[in-house]
């Protein structure tokens, strides 16, 4: 099923150069997106500097992401490759959780789903919405979802989304200093140190198991 799709990209791609134009999909395809996620808690997502620690899709990914959407030419500004599931949700650096998110189209585009995505972290981490739903329903029909969860006008975030800012900024550092981690599902928890201190049990076993090693297919909660 995955060849097919694949296969399709390619000959998307083919069309595309031959027409001069660049796919601008509103949502992902689920063939090839359908979403993925770390086991991780709700307690691990809500702590300040989540994302950053286990933000980790290097440029190679991301070609094979415009590939598969037969994107052979993703200008500047024009697209962001989004997290369907996004981190603050407990998305994963999967390529089945990857797609080319378009910024140029009207009225859905990238800084509308950014919107959704903070409105379903903040009801998960406040207690009013399942973690596991704000997953479902964000990887199924994320514009169903904003009109659910947000409203029926979409309304474009005033500020760069967490995966338009990684597009050019540097590697981030695995923890911040300073910072108590939690690992939910361990119970074990600790302060992450400087560079010249290291990093407790706790502290280890979840950035091991959701940043250290978040590499293509490293998830273990597969949404399908």
């Amino acid at each position: 099923m995955r060849i097919a799709s694949v296969l399709a990209g390619f000959l998307l791609a083919w069309a595309s150069v031959a027409s001069g134009q660049q796919p601008t999909p509103l949502s992902p395809d689920p063939q090839l997106t359908p979403g993925d996620a770390f086991d991780v808690g709700v307690a691990d997502l809500c702590i300040p500097g989540y994302t950053k620690s286990v933000r980790n899709v290097p440029a190679e990914l991301k070609r094979q992401v415009y590939a598969e959407y037969g994107v052979t030419s993703p200008g500047v500004g024009s697209y962001e490759v989004d997290h369907v599931i996004p981190l603050k949700l407990g998305g994963s650096n999967s390529i089945k959780n990857l797609w080319p998110e378009s910024k140029l189209t009207s009225p859905w585009n990238a800084f509308v789903k950014d919107r959704l995505e903070n409105r379903l972290h903040e009801l998960v981490c406040s207690g009013r919405l399942d973690l596991k739903t704000a997953q479902r329903v964000i990887a199924s029909n994320w514009i169903g979802a904003y009109k659910r969860y947000v409203g029926p006008q979409p309304k474009a975030m005033g500020r760069p989304s967490e995966d338009e800012r990684a597009e050019t900024a540097p590697e981030a550092t695995p923890a911040v200093p300073g910072q108590v981690w939690v690992n939910t599902k361990s119970g074990k928890s600790g302060r992450v140190h400087g560079r010249s201190g290291s990093q407790n049990e706790g502290v280890r076993a979840l950035l091991a198991r959701v940043g250290g090693r978040s590499r293509p297919g490293a998830a273990r909660d597969r949404l399908c």
